[in-house]
């Protein structure tokens, strides 16, 4: 397999050529690869629920397309006439971006797309304002660990899933279900030997903001917590 240098970057894979109209990827496909533009033009769209196709941006030689932070596309890409892409390791997208200001941006971008249709799609196909209480109870929490000398990012493992499933008046499954949507938005992550942790306290913030609701207040007993590890 030919190895070539993009940018001081080793490719581990062959230069690309795509013709006209086919895909470079799909949304649901794995991520595989980044993928710079060498020449032609990409079209970067996403197709909603209805079957209609909203057009994200046409890349265009330099640009890097692929990345994000989901483990598979959201969205789709498609040759608009023939080009090459450089199909790049994903472990290059640290460097890349550290020493290119350009692809940093692109990158910042995809991961707001990528937040955006993650959260339109459990918006459109779970009970939302459950888990906008759900976000609102962890910055509760969170504040009170920052009000008390404690890492706010860390909801350690004393809270008991049983009664915050019981105090946001939803199951433990259904709590177990929106911990595991809450990570896939990358809000929120296992934290060995404490519970879980806010990954993006920012991003949460803005979740749980989304609802008029006041903050759910974090004053449940100390021997009743424990959430994470359901």
């Amino acid at each position: 397999m030919p190895v070539f240098v993009v940018d001081n970057l080793v490719a581990d894979t062959r230069l690309r050529t795509i013709q006209r109209n086919e895909m470079l990827f799909e949304a649901g496909d794995l991520k595989s690869h980044v993928y710079r533009i060498e020449t032609g033009a990409i079209c970067i769209y996403v197709t909603h629920p209805n079957k209609t196709r909203e057009i994200i941006e046409f890349a265009l030689a330099g640009d890097l397309v692929g990345m994000g932070f989901l483990e598979r596309h959201a969205m789709a890409a498609r040759a608009v006439v023939d080009s090459k892409v450089s199909c790049l390791d994903l472990d290059d997208i640290d460097r890349l971006t550290a020493e290119d200001a350009r692809a940093k941006a692109r990158f910042d971008d995809a991961v707001e797309r990528e937040f955006k249709l993650r959260r339109d799609y459990i918006a459109n196909t779970g009970s939302p304002r459950q888990l906008v209480q759900l976000a609102a109870f962890l910055i509760a929490v969170a504040h009170q660990n920052e009000s008390e000398g404690r890492d706010p990012d860390l909801i350690d493992d004393t809270l008991e899933c049983a009664v915050v499933a019981g105090y946001l008046g939803v199951s433990v499954e259904r709590l177990a279900q929106m911990l595991i949507e809450l990570e896939e938005l990358g809000l929120v992550e296992a934290a060995p030997d404490h519970g879980l942790r806010i990954a993006d306290m920012e991003r949460l913030e803005a979740l749980s903001d989304e609802i008029s609701d006041p903050l759910l207040q974090s004053d449940l007993p100390d021997a009743q917590r424990m959430l994470p590890g359901c």
